[in-house]
């Protein structure tokens, strides 16, 4: 339920790995209307070489970097779970009722098991802002953990990309 819990909610923070280029690149993330998939990609062509670019080769220095951004940025994405979980219960709603109707907003024809009373649409209302507010907070913390490490976020990206197509 928790992981369900996580992909459900990765519109309002960038989870571990998947969405950092998306969101990196996103200047206004954490619109309920925008999915990360929509935003430009910094995939390296997919066009046939025989030897790898420059930009696709990674030095030792450069993966220790990778790996330190990368752990901090799994941090902080597990303490805005935390945080994301921790807004939805104040308001009243379980992490499981509030992707059910998440869902339910994002899709017109997905219908929630049952009924979305107006108390339930009240909380889920108050509870959009605060998530797009630990969204935010959570992509700027990701982008300075990167930049701690002598990284520019999109040769970042262009690593993770390598790493994500291995």
């Amino acid at each position: 339920m928790r992981k369900f819990f996580w992909v459900s909610c990765s519109l309002f923070i960038v989870t571990a790995l998947g969405s950092v280029p998306a969101q990196a690149q996103n200047s206004s993330p954490g619109s309920p209307s925008s999915a990360p998939s929509s935003a430009p990609s910094s995939t390296p062509s997919k066009a046939p070489s025989t030897a790898p670019s420059s930009q696709q080769q990674v030095s030792p220095e450069e993966l220790k970097k990778f790996v330190g951004a990368l752990k901090n940025i799994l941090v902080i994405a597990q303490d805005s779970e935390t945080q994301m979980t921790q807004v939805i219960q104040k308001q009243g709603l379980t992490p499981s009722r509030f992707n059910e109707i998440y869902l339910a907003k994002k899709n017109p024809s997905a219908k929630p098991a049952n009924q979305i009373t107006p108390k339930e649409e009240q909380s889920y209302q108050q509870v959009i802002p605060q998530l797009t507010k630990i969204q935010e907070d959570a992509q700027s913390k990701r982008d300075k953990a990167i930049q701690a490490q002598g990284m520019q976020i999109p040769r970042f990206e262009q690593i993770l990309t390598i790493a994500q197509k291995s």
